[in-house]
């Protein structure tokens, strides 16, 4: 990584950590002078005064050398390709193909989720809300022990702090697009 990107990334993480040129500096036992020049790429910091600069950033020193990662404006996921990853369902057998998963900060995570004829029931509840779409076999959903039967196109929003639970019905693969949204923490 070349020195001037080096010295935007500690002004961006001095920054990040709501310090002033001069906050940062005395925390890190710098002149404001010196650590003004660092980030402009002026001086080519030593090792050790770059290990001061992190502590007093609260930070790792890889975090400099690290290239920033832009946040995509829009994530496709095209058919069959999104990222299969484990999640609390993994085990009870449950597939989650997660949808958007490149795309930071969301209120919501998109996955399609497949379950299999004769894998366990699963018992959830957690924080936020769920919206399911059923795509293709049939689910009992219970919600405190109220069933549900779901059909391909038949979908469902509930609030996912309720105990809720899933089981397969018939013989045929439930698919389905489940959406996790998560309300704002006040």
């Amino acid at each position: 990584m070349e020195e001037q990107a080096i010295a935007g990334n500690i002004r961006r993480l001095r920054k990040q950590a709501n310090l002033t040129l001069e906050e940062a500096a005395g925390a890190a036992d710098l002149t404001k002078s010196a650590l003004s020049k660092i980030e402009r790429g002026q001086i080519s910091p030593p090792i050790s005064t770059m290990l001061r600069i992190a502590a007093a950033l609260n930070i790792s020193i890889n975090d400099f050398f690290t290239a920033e990662v832009q946040e995509p404006v829009y994530v496709l996921t095209r058919k069959n390709q999104g990222d299969t990853i484990s999640r609390d369902g993994s085990q009870f057998g449950y597939v989650y193909e997660a949808l958007g998963l490149r795309k930071r900060d969301k209120a919501a995570e998109p996955f399609i989720i497949t379950i299999n004829p004769g894998d366990p029931s699963g018992e959830f509840h957690h924080d936020g809300e769920e919206f399911i779409y059923m795509l293709s076999g049939q689910l009992e959903m219970r919600i405190e022990d109220e069933p549900i039967k779901l059909n391909a196109g038949d979908s469902l929003y509930f609030n996912s702090s309720h105990i809720h639970k899933t089981q397969v019905c018939g013989k045929n693969p439930a698919r389905f697009i489940c959406l996790f949204i998560q309300k704002e923490r006040t």
